[in-house]
């Protein structure tokens, strides 16, 4: 049976109004998919301007 990890990364947005992930976020996100980690959940943090990321791989 595989076995999995998670990893939880929270991204602070830019923008006032609008939630605006960056292009560093983006950068951040590519190697974390490098490393073989897949990103299987978003959603808004307790913060609004902060953005919550569930990523998981395949436990090594």
């Amino acid at each position: 049976m595989k076995k999995f990890e998670y990893k939880i990364v929270n991204f602070r947005t830019k923008g006032m109004v609008n939630m605006v992930l960056s292009k560093e976020h983006e950068e951040k996100l590519n190697d974390l998919g490098e490393e073989g980690w897949e990103l299987v959940a978003i959603d808004r943090a307790k913060n609004p301007r902060n953005i919550m990321t569930v990523l998981k791989r395949e436990k090594r």
